[in-house]
């Protein structure tokens, strides 16, 4: 009989009911810690697709959220609520990074303004750019504190951005330049 299901035996589950390995399958059912990341990653992920909608339901969505899950899990985290607002936080703002870069690349594509007009989005990304920007944020991000306020990584966001349209293009400069700022605002 499996725990998963609650049927008997049909090689259908993981778990037998005295917590052995299933003879069926041969695998062995997941510790406490692995239920614990697993719930937190369904709890983040449902989240996750309620706030941005069901075009961001993605494999690589996906295998982010659990790398950052896992990250945090190495990190010492422990608590379930806290691993999935924290990588739900990490996954919405590189989902923003994402439409941030889209849209300047959007931006880059539109006609070029008179001579003597500044358009009002002046500058557009490479797609080199816009990944070390989105790697500088990652990399901020991963320095952070588990329950880094919203307005925080906004600020990172912007001072990154700020950043790239002044010439800086080196994730790891741009990452540093982003926190010092952050540091003394």
């Amino acid at each position: 009989m499996t725990a998963r299901d609650g049927t008997s035996g049909n090689g259908s589950g993981w778990r037998s009911v005295d917590g052995d390995i299933d003879n069926t399958t041969g695998v062995s059912p997941p510790d406490e810690h692995t239920a614990a990341l697993a719930r937190a990653f369904d709890s983040a992920w449902e989240r996750f697709v309620e706030v941005e909608g069901s075009r961001v339901d993605t494999e690589d969505n996906r295998k982010r959220l659990a790398a950052r899950i896992v990250a945090l899990s190495r990190a010492g985290e422990t608590d379930e609520d806290a691993l999935a607002q924290s990588a739900l936080i990490h996954l919405c703002v590189m989902e923003e990074a994402a439409r941030l870069g889209s849209k300047l690349k959007t931006t880059a594509d539109s006609p070029v303004p008179p001579p003597g007009e500044v358009s009002p989005t002046a500058h557009a990304f490479s797609p080199q750019v816009v990944a070390a920007m989105s790697e500088a944020l990652e990399r901020c991000i991963e320095t952070l504190p588990l329950q880094a306020p919203s307005s925080a990584l906004q600020f990172l966001s912007d001072h990154i951005l700020e950043d790239a349209s002044r010439g800086e293009h080196d994730p790891e400069r741009l990452s540093q330049l982003a926190l010092e700022a952050l540091r003394t605002r």
